[in-house]
């Protein structure tokens, strides 16, 4: 497959071919991802019914609504035992599918078939790095998050102190409370790029066999520049509506099975949305990674990917 720079639709027509053509190696390399998901899943929405129905019976009957009680998870110990583990297993195991999926990308560039066990050996050889990605990962979620609260509360704070020697307070409020809203809503669009760069970090720790702090190094330095920072946002807008609009018709298939109380086959048709989606995300993803690569570094990525193959082969 030829190396070259992409455009922007290029990008998803060649992600739409590539995942056309192997979506059978591609969502058995998912499989493993979302069969431990889907189970959880079903025990949730198993153990969610009552609640799902007497929610039905509110909407059908709104005078019910102060007089009926309305159950929730949060009343079951085993239901929240289930939630965090579907969560816990979610967040572990997604990286190992992410990187699996993007080494048989890494395959086909070189011409190569995608290979179950192939791909999986050279992740698990990075297994320790993967884990110290996704801890480090936690970390710089954590530091947005403190950083978006403290920047608001900042805002709020100076707001009321010049309030406080205005002669119109009233309006340093509704200065403070207008910033504030501000500062959130432009907080929100950073997060698309920030997905995209640790995505990229991730894929360094195997893809490029870095180490976990030159990776996130990486990923923030391919994305972060005021080359690719908007490129990377407005795929990011694209890829996740697009995924979202594939969500969407099974999530109304899998709230009709909700509705006619089956809830075996919501499960099945939320894992099906998963083996199907999940892997289209992921290659087109790892288009983008290649692309930017390629624009970056041109003749290191053909090197990066040849030893790549060998290790394949070998």
């Amino acid at each position: 497959m030829e190396l070259r720079p992409l455009g922007f639709g290029e990008i998803f027509d060649r992600a739409v071919t590539l995942y056309v053509r192997n979506l059978v190696p591609f969502a058995t390399i998912v499989v493993v991802f979302v069969l431990p998901i889907s189970i959880l899943q079903y025990l949730l929405d198993l153990g969610s019914q009552p609640e799902f129905y007497a929610f039905v019976q509110i909407l059908r009957h709104p005078a019910r609504a102060q007089s009926q009680h309305m159950p929730t998870i949060f009343e079951s110990p085993g239901l929240i035992a289930i939630l965090i583990a579907t969560l816990f297993f979610t967040y572990l195991l997604w990286p190992f599918a992410l990187n699996a999926v993007a080494v048989g990308v890494a395959a086909l560039y070189r011409n190569r078939p995608v290979v179950f066990r192939t791909s999986y050996e050279i992740v698990l050889r990075r297994g320790l790095q993967i884990v110290g990605m996704i801890l480090l990962d936690l970390v710089v979620a954590l530091v947005w998050y403190v950083a978006t609260v403290l920047l608001i509360a900042a805002v709020v704070v100076v707001a009321v102190l010049l309030g406080k020697v205005s002669a119109a307070p009233m309006l340093w409020f509704w200065f403070g409370f207008t910033g504030a809203i501000l500062v959130f809503i432009l907080s929100i669009p950073l997060l698309a790029p920030l997905y995209v760069a640790l995505t990229f970090s991730m894929y360094s720790v195997v893809i490029e066999e870095r180490g976990v702090f030159e990776s996130l190094s990486l990923g923030f330095a391919r994305i972060f520049n005021g080359a690719e920072f908007w490129r990377a946002l407005l795929f990011a807008v694209a890829a996740g509506a697009t995924v979202f609009g594939g969500s969407m018709i099974f999530g109304v298939l899998a709230i009709a099975a909700a509705f006619a109380h089956l809830p075996g086959l919501q499960a099945i048709i939320e894992g099906l949305a998963r083996a199907v989606i999940t892997p289209f995300a992921v290659v087109l993803l790892a288009v983008y990674y290649f692309d930017v690569r390629i624009r970056r570094e041109g003749f290191d990525l053909e090197a990066s990917l040849e030893r790549l193959s060998a290790t394949n082969v070998a």
